[in-house]
């Protein structure tokens, strides 16, 4: 049973953003702090017009309650064993039994818990002005969608990123060919999609870029030249797991230290290979060179890209499969006029360009990278003009209010059903 006074709390903010919402947006965690493309996305949308009510399956209230999370307001899908969830499935079984059933029968939610968390989202919006619903990630939360939207006779969209494609595929083609339209943020992941889960609805797929905004990351014109005697600045910043290619980062440092080169090396981050990363660094005598700094809060890391000299990350695919589509942190990177140094994996060569806005090695070569970073070591000029091309890269094919009006432009088409495809929403359901 929910305490009553949070009952109450929630039925008065229900009352108050009763006649505001238009779409339903669904999470699985909120906050995150390595997406802070979310959050872009949700501040610049309710600029540009677009009003949403926020849900999420996981809510760190403490972490919401504080900048800049606090510009949005998130509510928590209540427990499966809550009042709220028992009376909100009382409703929406009474009256639309049958399809409740074919839902439940053919597993569109891959766990049972979400599935009644699914129902009672899906009597919120009958109660709501909510004309549309949109998840972010292929997970539960767009399970969640797609049977709350069918449930309540509405649309539904969904934004599918990176382990949500090529590690969990619960129902994707499902997913994909009951819903209004399949946003996602690379062409590289378009057309994967499309090859393996669209065959019948290629154009349901759209490719939608995830923006940076700009003011956020104003710098100085780089120097062309180190500080005399200063080692140069190597920075990554990732989580501390396999498909991010630490370990080849930090072999190209003993090979860059066998050769000479001054430099030093920050790595930003915290994860599961942590211990192995130090072991590494020590067994590679790196101690002085290479350092986990553990996690950090943006500012902290916008103040390292801004004295850096370089930014790498040689992502790979790893055994599991997972691989990142165009990391965010490569493009604040390149915002912040810092040349990159990354690998061919996936859609990385979207945003960096060979020889324009950085240098591509082949994922998991460690001489190769060794040798990319060695070359802008020793060629101040050629980082300067990288770094200032990757800003205007940015510019050009990832500024936020760009991206986000193209999304906004969807979701206007399918509340004024002008959406292709939009009949055909719920069909099989």
């Amino acid at each position: 049973m929910e305490p009553l006074a949070r009952s109450i709390a929630d039925k008065k903010q229900d009352m108050a953003s009763s006649s505001e919402g238009t779409i339903l947006y669904i999470l699985t965690r909120f906050p995150v702090t390595t997406e802070t493309f979310i959050l872009n996305e949700l501040r610049e949308m309710r600029r540009q017009g677009i009003k949403y009510h926020l849900f999420a399956f996981r809510l760190d209230r403490e972490m919401a309650a504080e900048p800049p999370y606090s510009e949005v307001t998130a509510r928590e899908i209540p427990r499966p064993c809550t009042s709220a969830v028992f009376s909100a499935n009382g409703r929406v079984w009474t009256k639309r039994y049958r399809a409740a059933y074919a839902l439940l029968r053919t597993r569109a939610c891959r766990r049972l818990h979400h599935f009644f968390q699914a129902v009672y989202l899906a009597d919120w919006v009958k109660r709501h002005n909510v004309r549309h619903i949109h998840a972010h990630y292929a997970y539960h939360s767009a399970s969640a969608a797609r049977v709350a939207a069918s449930l309540a006779d509405i649309g539904y969209s969904f934004t599918a990123h990176a382990n949500d494609i090529y590690r969990s595929r619960w129902q994707m083609r499902e997913k994909i060919e009951n819903a209004v339209f399949c946003a996602t943020c690379t062409g590289y992941n378009a057309g994967y999609l499309r090859e393996h889960y669209a065959q019948s609805c290629p154009d349901r797929v759209i490719k939608v870029y995830h923006g940076i905004d700009l003011k956020h990351f104003e710098c100085r014109p780089r120097n062309r030249a180190l500080p005399e005697q200063a080692p140069f600045h190597i920075l990554s910043v990732g989580r501390l797991r396999e498909k991010k290619g630490f370990t080849f980062l930090i072999e190209a440092c003993a090979l860059l230290k066998d050769r000479g080169f001054s430099i030093k090396t920050t790595i930003v981050g915290e994860g599961p290979d942590r211990k192995a990363l130090e072991t590494l660094i020590a067994d590679k005598g790196l101690d002085s060179i290479v350092r986990l700094t553990g996690s950090m809060p943006h500012r902290q890391v916008r103040k390292l890209l801004e004295d850096a000299d370089v930014f790498v990350l040689p992502c790979i695919i790893a055994s599991d499969g997972s691989r990142d589509g165009i990391p965010n942190v490569i493009l604040e990177a390149m915002a912040m006029r810092l040349p990159v140094v990354s690998t061919t994996v996936s859609a990385i060569p979207e945003a960096v360009e060979h020889g324009s806005t950085g240098l591509l090695v082949p994922p998991g070569d460690t001489p190769a990278l060794a040798e990319a970073i060695s070359r802008l070591v020793s060629a101040p000029g050629e980082r300067v003009g990288m770094g200032d091309a990757g800003r205007r890269k940015v510019a050009k094919d990832f500024d936020l209010t760009i991206n986000t009006e193209a999304l906004v432009s969807l979701f206007r088409n399918v509340m004024e059903n002008r959406f292709p495809g939009h009949e055909r929403a719920h069909d099989g359901c």
